[in-house]
C-alpha cells in the first residue's frame, strides 16, 4: 500500500484530508506515513460489524448456559439480532421479541448494540460523541456482559480515530459498494481467466 501511495506522488498525497479504513494496523501505519495531513478515521460499519460479532458470540455465550427450552429458542436467531429492526419484517419483529422474552440476558446484549447504533446514526458533533461513547463503555460494564468487554476494549484503544469519524462523518460506504458490485460480476461469470475481459466487464457495468 505504502508503494501504491508513492505512485501517486507526494503532492497528491499531502491533499489528502481524511482517510478511512478498518481497524487494521497496517493500513493506519502506512496511511499515516505517506498521507501527512490525513485525519486518520475508522470506518462506521467495520466497527458496527465488530460489535455485531461481539453479539453473536454473546449470543453462544447465552444459549449455552441456558436451560433446554430457552436453548431451543434461541437457535438460529443470529441474523435477528444483527439486522437493523427496521429492516425486519413484521413476522420477524414477532420473532425476535418472542427470543428476548426468553433471555432477558440478551435483551440487555440486544439493547446495548441498538443504543450503540443510534449513537452512531444520530450524534452529528465530536464532544457530544464523546460523551455518548463514555455513557455507554459504563453501562457495558455495569451490566457484566462479558462478550462485550472485548469490544469496550476496541472503543478505548482506538478512540481517537473512531471520534475522527465524527468530525466529518467520512465513510467506506461507497467503496465497499464498489467492492460489493465486483465480486457479484464475478461470481455471475463464475469467475474469469482474462484479467482485460473482466476489467472491461466492471468498466461497462460502472457506466461511462
Amino acid at each position: 500500500m505504502e508503494a501504491w501511495f508513492d505512485t501517486r506522488g507526494v503532492e497528491w498525497c499531502a491533499a489528502v484530508a481524511v482517510c478511512c479504513a478498518d481497524m487494521w494496523d497496517a493500513y493506519h501505519e502506512a496511511a499515516q506515513a505517506k498521507l501527512p495531513n490525513a485525519r486518520l478515521t475508522v470506518d462506521r460499519f467495520h466497527l458496527m460489524k465488530n460489535l455485531n460479532d461481539a453479539v453473536t458470540k454473546a449470543r453462544r455465550v447465552i444459549q449455552k448456559q441456558a436451560d433446554e427450552a430457552t436453548q431451543a429458542w434461541l437457535k438460529g436467531c443470529r441474523w435477528l439480532l444483527v439486522k437493523n429492526p427496521e429492516n425486519l419484517t413484521a413476522e420477524e419483529q414477532v420473532k425476535l421479541q418472542t427470543r428476548l422474552v426468553a433471555s432477558p440476558e440478551l435483551k440487555r446484549c440486544y439493547d446495548l448494540k441498538e443504543d450503540f447504533r443510534r449513537w452512531f446514526n444520530e450524534t452529528r458533533d465530536r464532544p457530544t460523541a464523546e460523551r455518548g461513547r463514555q455513557d455507554w463503555i459504563a453501562r457495558v460494564e455495569a451490566s457484566g456482559l462479558q462478550a462485550l468487554t472485548a469490544f469496550v476494549k476496541t472503543l478505548t484503544n482506538w478512540k481517537e480515530r473512531i471520534l475522527n469519524y465524527f468530525d466529518g462523518r467520512h465513510s467506506n460506504g461507497f467503496a465497499e459498494g464498489v467492492n460489493l458490485k465486483i465480486k457479484w460480476l464475478n461470481r455471475r461469470g463464475f469467475g474469469y481467466r482474462n484479467f482485460d475481459h473482466f476489467r472491461l466487464l466492471v468498466l461497462t457495468a460502472f457506466g461511462p
